[in-house]
C-alpha cells in the first residue's frame, strides 16, 4: 500500500520506501581511507574523529532517489522569494582549475554551477542544486511540507548511511572499490591504489550512473549532502557504549551539521559509505547539496 495519494504521483515516483531494520553503522578498523579522513578532520578542523562501528535500529522511511535539483529549488525560490545564505552574504565557495581548494567568490548562489571555468552549463536544471546551506535546505523542507501538508525533512546521518549501504558492509555499496564508471569523483585519486579514472571537474545529472540496490542514485560522489543531525566527532563512541540505539538523531549540542556522500571534487576515500564531514549551518559551496526524506 502506498502512503502517497494520486495527486502526489511525482513524489511517489521519486521516493523509495526504505524498510526499517538494524545495521552496523561506521567502518571497521583498518578500512582503507579511514585514517586519512580522521587526519583531515583533525588537522583542518581540530575534530577528534571517529567512524567507530555500532549497531543502529531504524524505522521505515521514504528517501528521494535523487538529490534536489536546480529546477526543483527554482520552484521554491520563485514561489517564496526566499534569499539563500549565499544571496544574503553575497558569496559562496566555488572552484576553478588554478586553485587547489574552493575560494570565496562574490555573487555566486544556487543559480550557479560547481565551477567558474568549465563549459557545459547551458542547462543545469537536472543537476543537483549547489551553494545551498543547511539553513536553506531546512527552509526548503519546511516550504514543501507546508505546500503538501506532508512532512519532508533532511535524512538523519543514520538514515543516510543505511540507505547508501543498501545492505552492504563493504566500503562502498559497489563493493571493495568505486570506479568513475560508477560514481562522480576525482578519478586522479582512486581507492586503495586501484586504477585511475575520469575527473569530470563538475557535477553530473542527478540520475547519472546505475542506482544502488535500493534504487538510489549518486549516494557516492557528485555532491556532499546535508543531514539533519548535529555533528559529533566522537558521537559514534557514545552510541556504541549505549548498546543498540534506535533512530539516532545526533548529539544534543554542537554548532556543525553533518555532510555525507563525497563529491565530484573529492578523492574516492571521501566517498565511502561511512565518511562523515561537517559544516556550519550557513556553509555553502559548489560541492554541497541535499536530498529529502518523507516520513508518513
Amino acid at each position: 500500500m502506498s502512503w502517497f495519494s494520486k495527486k502526489e504521483q511525482y513524489n511517489q515516483e521519486n521516493f523509495v520506501l526504505i524498510r526499517g531494520g538494524e545495521f552496523t553503522m561506521g567502518s571497521p578498523e583498518g578500512e582503507v581511507g579511514r585514517d586519512l579522513v580522521a587526519k583531515v578532520n583533525n588537522d583542518n578542523l581540530g575534530i577528534d574523529y571517529s567512524e567507530t562501528q555500532h549497531r543502529v535500529r531504524l524505522s521505515s522511511f521514504y528517501i528521494s532517489k535523487y538529490a534536489v535539483t536546480v529546477s526543483e529549488f527554482r520552484s521554491f525560490a520563485e514561489a517564496t522569494g526566499y534569499p539563500t545564505d549565499a544571496q544574503k552574504g553575497g558569496w559562496s565557495f566555488i572552484y576553478s582549475a588554478d586553485e587547489v581548494a574552493a575560494q570565496e567568490r562574490k555573487f555566486i548562489n544556487w543559480k550557479d554551477g560547481a565551477r567558474l571555468d568549465v563549459p557545459g552549463w547551458e542547462s543545469i536544471d537536472n543537476h543537483p542544486v549547489l551553494h545551498v546551506s543547511w539553513n536553506d535546505a531546512v527552509t526548503y523542507c519546511e516550504w514543501l511540507s507546508k505546500k503538501s501538508s506532508k512532512t519532508y525533512r533532511l535524512p538523519t546521518e543514520a538514515e543516510r548511511e543505511y540507505s547508501c549501504r543498501a545492505g552492504t558492509t563493504t566500503p562502498f555499496n559497489t563493493g571493495e572499490n568505486l570506479t568513475t564508471e560508477q560514481a562522480n569523483y576525482d578519478g586522479n585519486f582512486p581507492y586503495a591504489n586501484n586504477s585511475k579514472g575520469v575527473y569530470r571537474q563538475n557535477t553530473v545529472q542527478v540520475n547519472s550512473f546505475a542506482p544502488n540496490a535500493w534504487g538510489l542514485y549518486n549516494m557516492h560522489g557528485n555532491v556532499f549532502e546535508w543531514c539533519r543531525d548535529r555533528f559529533g566527532g566522537r558521537y559514534y563512541d557514545e552510541c556504541k557504549a549505549s548498546g543498540p540505539i534506535t533512530n539516532p538523531v545526533g548529539p544534543a549540542t554542537g554548532s556543525n551539521r553533518v555532510l555525507r556522500g563525497g563529491s565530484w571534487w573529492d578523492p574516492a576515500n571521501f566517498c565511502r559509505s561511512a565518511v562523515r564531514l561537517c559544516g556550519t549551518p550557513a556553509h555553502r559551496s559548489g560541492s554541497v547539496g541535499f536530498r529529502l526524506v518523507f516520513v508518513p
